[in-house]
């Protein structure tokens, strides 16, 4: 198919890919998650537009991680965008670690590792905007707070646009929708990783005991699960996080329909990682509106929830431009 040209406009903010984010610190807090529910997700908001074509996303453990990040400096390395500047940015969300695989009649095989990212909030309109009209993150706009550094106590908050009930009479408000806050009375200890290898290893290490050496275990999927973990740590160790999409515009005459509507992937690439360690056990609360069902959605166990491992990074990556995997339009 060929494409038309893209019209640049006074006032674009859609910056063009590869991004580069550099200074970027990651936290992610990992929770027990239902298989059952997971699936559902997938199969409403991923399998809905791959399936037909063959490609079927299953969850690859029973987890899910909220991922609070921030970059120091933002940028397109894509001219004319890489001479217009940069900007700092923070990113909030529910990444879901997913396998895609081709479904043939009654038979599916794993293929490679995907990570899924139902809910995502931030704080830049740009980041917003290239995130949705690019890549199909379903990025909506949010005040974020988080501490200053891994060595400072402070709390990760998220505060957005919700409907906290559906009826007609009901207005939209900005209101609490999420805080973290260590479970610890010190913070974070001194230590650090200095290479994604030891990163991966500790970090998985910790997976399977939290995970998969208890009653968690009995939710993995029948399949080859530490195969494809050891891709995932392959990919980690090369510095590539594959992410996948749902990327849709509704029409505009018919409201009920999308104009455009795809299964995307795209890779993260980790240029550099500067340090790293395990955080302290941290509380999730999670307010339930009807507009955002989180809980539900992810299957999580309720709406307050420790995370018993969780960890940060300090790093720069850069994030790649992407293929369609299936289009429904």
């Amino acid at each position: 198919m060929t494409f038309p040209k893209y019209i640049r406009r006074g006032g674009d903010i859609v910056m063009a890919p590869p991004l580069e984010l550099r200074d970027t610190i990651m936290y992610s807090f990992l929770l027990p998650a239902d298989t059952a529910a997971l699936t559902r997700m997938l199969d409403a908001q991923l399998n809905a537009v791959s399936a037909p074509t063959g490609t079927v996303y299953k969850p690859l453990l029973p987890m899910v991680a909220v991922v609070c990040a921030s970059a120091g400096d933002s940028h397109s390395t894509q001219p004319p965008d890489s001479d217009k500047g940069w900007m700092g940015e923070r990113d909030f969300g529910i990444w879901v670690p997913v396998v895609a695989g081709k479904q043939e009649g009654a038979r599916w095989t794993p293929q490679r590792i995907c990570w899924y990212l139902p809910y995502v909030f931030v704080d830049n309109v740009a980041a917003m905007a290239t995130g949705r009209e690019v890549f199909g993150f379903f990025k909506e706009l949010a005040t974020l707070a988080m501490p200053p550094s891994p060595s400072a106590r402070g709390m990760f908050s998220i505060d957005t646009l919700v409907i906290p009930t559906f009826t007609p009479s009901s207005q939209a408000e900005n209101l609490r929708l999420m805080t973290i806050t260590s479970a610890a009375s010190s913070v974070a200890p001194d230590n650090t990783w200095t290479t994604m290898r030891e990163a991966a290893d500790a970090i998985w290490g910790e997976v399977k005991r939290v995970f998969f050496d208890g009653e968690g275990a009995k939710d993995g999927l029948a399949i080859s699960l530490w195969d494809l973990i050891k891709e995932l740590l392959e990919n980690l160790l090369a510095g590539n996080v594959p992410l996948v999409f749902l990327k849709q515009f509704r029409d505009v005459g018919q409201a009920d329909l999308a104009c455009y509507q795809a299964v995307v992937e795209a890779p993260a690439h980790l240029q550099r990682l500067y340090s790293g360690w395990f955080t302290h056990p941290h509380d999730l609360s999670i307010a339930q509106f009807a507009s955002h069902p989180i809980v539900a959605d992810c299957g999580l166990a309720g709406p307050t929830l420790r995370s018993e491992v969780g960890f940060w990074v300090r790093m720069d990556f850069v994030m790649q431009p992407g293929r369609v995997v299936a289009s429904a339009t």
